[in-house]
């Protein structure tokens, strides 16, 4: 399993997002937010609206206020970076989009207030933004990404990234989601050990780092739909917890 770190400023914050499970946090850097503008600027939140973008002046995006986590601040953008981009910070992503991540990686995600916001069929708003653990009060979620798990080329990630299945924690309540994250080279039954546990970052496009019950090794191991397995002469094992998103279950090749 991938645990991420993450950077608001200069305080490094650990994230919730694993292989398997987990919220995320934002990705921060050390740059000044840029001055909002006056009070009575009509936004339904002072001193700016992410959603809808309310309150910035130029190509200024209203995004989280990183000097002290809470609230909301204008910031430049830098670079216009959206679903299939990569991020070193929050001034690399467009107006509405946030950069989330790890300590090594991270990726622009889409603010959303409901699913109808997120790529379909996939994308879901269910994805909470978090600070030390505590969930960031008064910013929207953002939308998982309507990769598909088995693809060995997913177009909705950014170019090294795959799709992988990940449980996000939305209100309290556990949702299965698809995700981008960092790929490797990993194929069936290449070993993704890392130490005691698991390293699903080791693992290629298409591929998920995990254990059987009749395996306990972390091998790399092909995604697979369940209904339709493209695992050849293999089987397509369900999970303990059926892995399932948009109707379609989601297993690996054994």
């Amino acid at each position: 399993m991938t645990r991420l770190w993450l950077v608001f400023g200069l305080a490094a914050l650990s994230a919730c997002a694993k292989a398997g499970s987990g919220t995320t946090d934002a990705a921060g850097d050390t740059s000044r937010p840029v001055d909002a503008e006056a009070d009575g600027n009509g936004c339904a939140v002072q001193p700016c609206s992410i959603l809808p973008q309310c309150g910035c002046g130029g190509a200024n995006a209203c995004d989280i206020d990183f000097s002290d986590n809470m609230g909301t601040a204008c910031r430049p953008v830098t670079t216009a970076g959206q679903e299939t981009s990569t991020c070193n910070g929050p001034n690399a992503c467009d107006k509405g989009y946030v950069c989330l991540g790890g300590s090594t990686y991270a990726s622009c995600k889409k603010y959303c207030t409901a699913n109808a916001d997120c790529g379909s069929p996939r994308g879901q708003c269910v994805i909470d933004i978090s600070a030390g653990g505590t969930v960031l009060a008064g910013i929207p979620s953002a939308c998982s990404s309507n990769c598909e798990p088995t693809s060995t080329a997913p177009a909705e990630c950014p170019s090294t990234y795959k799709c992988s299945l990940f449980t996000a924690m939305h209100n309290g309540q556990p949702v299965k989601i698809a995700d981008c994250n960092p790929a490797g080279t990993g194929t069936q039954n290449a070993s993704c050990a890392a130490g005691t546990s698991g390293n699903d970052s080791l693992c290629a496009k298409g591929y998920m780092c995990t254990t059987t019950s009749t395996d306990t090794a972390f091998k790399c191991r092909r995604i697979c739909q369940v209904a339709s397995p493209n695992c050849g002469a293999g089987t397509c094992l369900s999970f303990t917890t059926k892995h399932i998103i948009n109707g379609v279950e989601y297993g690996i090749c054994n």
